[in-house]
């Protein structure tokens, strides 16, 4: 049996699923705020995705390049890096999905990671 890298434990304030999207050639990231993460306060908020991306940093940087589960982490910290600063300033619908494309290469990586 082969030992989980710790780094793939990495718990945040997004759920996220990786659907097939029959209409391209690619994939779609499902994105949703955990409940837990809705309900806190504006700053709170803040807080807690600022950790998440300082998290996903600290993981990728643990695990060898080529390895699929950094590569994973690595889209999942794009996606982050970008939604930060709207998050801290509450510009973000928490209630809404959000809707990213992806290459059916990248689907790979990121199904490993959020299945790791």
């Amino acid at each position: 049996m082969s030992e989980q890298n710790p780094a793939t434990e990495i718990t945040g304030p997004l759920r996220i699923a990786v659907v097939d999207d029959p209409a391209s050639a690619g994939w779609q990231l499902l994105v949703n705020f955990t409940d837990d993460f809705k309900a806190a306060s504006l700053e709170e908020q803040g807080r807690r995705f600022a950790d998440y991306q300082r998290e996903l940093m600290e993981g990728i940087a643990r695990l060898p390049e080529g390895d699929r589960n950094r590569d994973g982490m690595a889209i999942v910290l794009q996606l982050v890096n970008e939604m930060l600063p709207y998050v801290r300033e509450g510009q973000i619908a928490l209630e809404e999905t959000i809707v990213v494309q992806i290459a059916q290469s990248q689907a790979v990586s990121i199904t490993d990671f959020l299945n790791a």
